[in-house]
Protein backbone atom coordinates (compact mmCIF):
# COMPACT_ATOMS: atom_id res chain seq x y z
CA UNK A 1 0.00 0.00 0.00
CA UNK A 2 1.39 3.37 -0.68
CA UNK A 3 -0.71 6.61 1.03
CA UNK A 4 0.61 10.26 0.33
CA UNK A 5 -1.11 12.85 1.62
CA UNK A 6 -1.42 15.92 -1.27
CA UNK A 7 -2.56 19.63 0.36
CA UNK A 8 -4.16 22.21 -2.41
CA UNK A 9 -5.15 25.26 -2.30
CA UNK A 10 -9.08 24.16 -0.71
CA UNK A 11 -8.24 21.02 0.92
CA UNK A 12 -5.80 17.78 1.68
CA UNK A 13 -6.67 14.46 0.68
CA UNK A 14 -4.66 11.39 1.41
CA UNK A 15 -4.14 9.09 -1.51
CA UNK A 16 -3.99 5.45 -0.94
CA UNK A 17 -3.41 3.17 -3.89
CA UNK A 18 -3.02 -0.68 -3.28
CA UNK A 19 -2.40 -3.32 -6.20
CA UNK A 20 -6.93 -3.44 -6.42
CA UNK A 21 -7.89 0.04 -5.85
CA UNK A 22 -7.33 3.84 -5.36
CA UNK A 23 -8.95 5.66 -2.41
CA UNK A 24 -8.67 9.22 -2.25
CA UNK A 25 -9.93 10.66 1.23
CA UNK A 26 -10.34 14.05 2.23
CA UNK A 27 -8.92 15.13 5.13
CA UNK A 28 -10.59 17.05 7.80
CA UNK A 29 -9.15 20.70 8.38
CA UNK A 30 -7.18 21.48 12.00
CA UNK A 31 -6.61 17.57 12.35
CA UNK A 32 -3.31 15.56 11.74
CA UNK A 33 -3.69 13.13 8.76
CA UNK A 34 -3.51 10.35 11.02
CA UNK A 35 -6.37 11.53 13.22
CA UNK A 36 -8.42 12.25 10.48
CA UNK A 37 -8.31 9.17 8.44
CA UNK A 38 -8.80 7.13 11.81
CA UNK A 39 -12.29 9.23 12.34
CA UNK A 40 -12.75 8.37 8.33
CA UNK A 41 -12.44 5.22 9.13
CA UNK A 42 -14.54 4.82 12.02
CA UNK A 43 -17.48 6.55 10.38
CA UNK A 44 -17.13 4.00 7.71
CA UNK A 45 -17.31 1.22 9.65
CA UNK A 46 -20.17 2.25 11.88
CA UNK A 47 -22.10 3.09 8.55
CA UNK A 48 -21.20 -0.32 7.68
CA UNK A 49 -22.53 -1.77 10.70
CA UNK A 50 -25.74 -0.16 10.46
CA UNK A 51 -26.32 -1.23 6.81
CA UNK A 52 -25.34 -4.77 7.67
CA UNK A 53 -27.98 -4.60 10.93
CA UNK A 54 -31.06 -3.46 8.48
CA UNK A 55 -29.88 -5.86 5.57
CA UNK A 56 -30.41 -8.62 8.70
CA UNK A 57 -33.76 -7.21 9.36
CA UNK A 58 -34.80 -7.14 6.52
CA UNK A 59 -33.91 -10.64 5.61
CA UNK A 60 -35.62 -11.64 9.08
CA UNK A 61 -38.97 -9.56 7.50
CA UNK A 62 -38.99 -11.33 4.45
CA UNK A 63 -38.39 -14.60 6.27
CA UNK A 64 -41.88 -13.87 8.45
CA UNK A 65 -43.94 -12.78 5.55
CA UNK A 66 -42.76 -16.28 3.70
CA UNK A 67 -43.62 -18.11 6.98
CA UNK A 68 -47.27 -16.42 6.92
CA UNK A 69 -47.64 -16.64 2.70
CA UNK A 70 -47.26 -13.19 1.94
CA UNK A 71 -46.78 -12.82 -1.63
CA UNK A 72 -47.71 -8.92 -1.99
Amino acid sequence: MKVRVIIGAQAAYACITTESISLDIRLESGRSAQRSLQEFAQEQTDKALRLIRQAQLANEAAAILENQGVTA
